[in-house]
């Protein structure tokens, strides 16, 4: 897919067997130019551009590790890519990551602007609980 960003995560924990662990998260959307995120970061443009600036929040595939503990969090494949994520960018600002739960069906297209994302008029219920909560350690990093 060429080039790509990193979020880094610290300490995430498993929503399968609590175990905490740090990840480098691959994703493809925005400048794209080998640069390295944390969540609450502003993703840059005008690299090796994927996706389309300026939608007020999009969700977006991003590839890293299993759980180290589990090797889950979720179903095997082909129900679930133990390593697949899901990066919230509101406001092209980096505002959650989670293990995917597959949720957002992002391989069946529109492949827009040369990456997969969706643009959501609001976060999923599970994210909107844990972005109030105030209790980010855990699922921003």
């Amino acid at each position: 897919m060429g080039m790509f960003s990193y979020v880094r995560l610290h300490q995430i924990e498993c929503p399968k067997c609590g175990v905490r662990s740090d990840h480098d998260v691959q994703f493809y959307f925005g400048g794209c130019d080998l640069e390295t995120f944390e969540v609450g970061d502003r993703i840059t443009w005008d690299g090796h551009d994927r996706g389309e600036p300026g939608h007020r929040l999009v969700v977006t595939d991003g590839w890293g590790d299993a759980c180290p503990g589990c090797g889950g969090p979720y179903a095997p494949p082909p129900i679930c890519d133990p390593a697949l994520f899901d990066v919230f960018i509101e406001d092209d600002v980096i505002t959650h990551v989670r293990w995917s739960e597959e949720e957002f069906d992002l391989q069946s297209g529109p492949f827009r602007a040369n990456a997969l994302f969706a643009v959501l008029d609001d976060y999923p219920p599970s994210v909107k609980a844990v972005l109030n909560s105030g209790n980010l350690r855990d699922s921003r990093s």
